[in-house]
């Protein structure tokens, strides 16, 4: 399907007031590793978070707010198995991660609103990254000396140290994809246009990064190099590309009020809501491909088990892998749940399931 117009306002008009009921979606994750989060939050971790927090709110105010998120918390659920050094970058990772998209996201950063400047915005960003990431490119001085890119550079330092050209390209490739599919979602919603779900999908499997926290999961597990088996595994990318489906339509339905808030409805609920289709249907529908994802994760993790079962080093690290890409997943449910960045946690019911009035 190819993109509609959207009309902001119908849209707007038409969710506002219904009510989200969302099951319990732990309910698809049953025998998934969840709940533990990394020893070394709060401290240190949760002091370095915050101090990259505050740098980056010197010069843009409105970013402070990121302070009550607890970023460090959703490093710790992400990564629990890092050691200090490398739980400490990787929550630099996620303060570069959050707060870049916060600065062209709708209402929130000083970008949100134009186009040309945000694409020179993502030009410098990934000649940082790039920089960041050992791989070469541009000189220093060309590189922005803002914070949020300083933290992406620290963060960099410690990775590109440790981490083979292969991964430190393969982050590269991830960061790309991001700051692309990003570039796509504010020319949407500049243009007040929506995709078609298929096409939406696509675009979100890159905004929200979920191809990316996997890529760092071998550095977050001492996993240095990734055994090539692993690495280079086509059940691996598979892997990654259910943990950013989950990702992607689970964030949607839980951050829909958020969204209204702000009347940017590019969404998967949008992307299916259409004529005769009432909320509820969709948000079964939208649950009914969750579920398959986690399947689809299940699958693709027995085959890659399979692929190395006569190597008993690539068995360890694909278990590694497996397990560390499921902890991407449940961090996220639980920190979107509990965190008051999306402040529905006042709304669980004691069966896990959501009801939100929008």
């Amino acid at each position: 399907m190819g993109d509609a117009p959207l009309d902001h306002a119908a849209v707007v008009a038409a969710l506002k007031g219904q009510t989200l009921r969302v099951p319990d979606l732990w309910r698809y994750f049953a025998g998934w590793p969840a709940g533990r989060a990394n020893r070394h939050y709060p401290a240190p971790l949760q002091p370095r978070v915050d101090a990259a927090i505050l740098r980056i709110a010197a010069a843009q105010p409105l970013l402070e707010r990121r302070l009550r998120d607890d970023l460090a918390r959703l490093t710790a659920l992400w990564y629990p198995d890092a050691d200090e050094p490398a739980a400490c970058a990787l929550g630099l990772f996620a303060v570069w991660l959050v707060l870049w998209d916060d600065a062209v996201d709708a209402n929130e950063g000083d970008l949100a609103g134009d186009y040309d400047r945000a694409e020179a915005w993502r030009a410098a960003t990934l000649r940082t990254a790039r920089a960041a990431l050992g791989l070469g490119g541009d000189e220093a001085g060309a590189l922005p000396s803002d914070a949020i890119s300083a933290a992406l550079l620290e963060f960099g330092a410690s990775f590109a140290a440790s981490s083979a050209p292969a991964q430190r390209q393969r982050a590269y490739d991830e960061v790309a994809l991001f700051v692309r599919c990003c570039a796509q979602e504010q020319d949407l919603r500049l243009r007040g246009r929506i995709p078609g779900y298929d096409a939406y999908l696509e675009m979100r499997i890159g905004t929200v990064a979920g191809q990316l926290l996997c890529a760092l999961v071998p550095y977050a597990n001492g996993l240095r190099p990734l055994a090539p088996a692993v690495a280079e595994s086509a059940h691996a990318r598979a892997l990654e590309r259910q943990v950013s489906i989950i990702l992607g339509l689970s964030n949607d339905v839980l951050s829909l009020k958020k969204e209204l808030s702000t009347d940017c409805v590019i969404n998967v609920v949008a992307a299916l809501l259409g004529p005769g289709r009432t909320l509820d249907q969709v948000v079964d529908e939208v649950c009914g491909k969750i579920a398959d994802a986690a399947r689809d994760f299940d699958a693709a993790g027995e085959d890659l088990l399979r692929a190395v079962g006569g190597d008993a080093e690539a068995v360890l690290a694909a278990r590694k892998f497996i397990d560390g890409c499921r902890f991407i997943v449940t961090g996220t449910l639980d920190f979107t749940l509990t965190s008051p960045r999306y402040g529905i946690f006042k709304l669980l019911r004691e069966d896990g399931s959501l009801e939100i009035v929008l």
